[in-house]
């Protein structure tokens, strides 16, 4: 083989370890749903399931803010993100749960019961 070809293989092989190591770390990223809306309901899930614990690290969460009368908020230690009562639509964040107590809930309805909460172990 020629060095120039080979040079230029081992270059291809080389992108393409890149890309499957970046895809399978992404991939590897657990993934969370938290919802609000339409009616008076809020959740966080994973893999269709209501979140009781989970275990530190990083996650992804698809907020789906279905109601323009609630908006979405999750908080705990070092956490506290929020979508817009007068908007809908989707958001995905990624964020470091560390070990505690997380809440999520309606700003404007909390007193009607629309909160959760879900704790994070080592």
């Amino acid at each position: 083989m020629r060095p120039r070809r080979s040079a230029f293989i081992l270059a291809a092989l080389a992108a393409i370890a890149a890309l499957v190591a970046v895809a399978s770390a992404h991939a590897a990223t657990p993934r969370l749903v938290g919802e609000t809306g339409p009616g008076f309901t809020v959740e966080v899930k994973s893999a269709g399931k209501d979140v009781k614990s989970l275990k530190a690290g990083t996650y992804v969460i698809k907020v789906e803010d279905k109601s323009s009368i609630h908006n979405f908020h999750l908080f705990g230690p070092g956490v506290n993100k929020s979508t817009s009562v007068d908007g809908t639509g989707e958001k995905t964040w990624t964020v470091k749960l560390k070990p505690g107590k997380y809440t999520y809930q309606c700003d404007v309805h909390v007193a009607e019961g629309m909160k959760g909460t879900f704790k994070v172990v080592k």
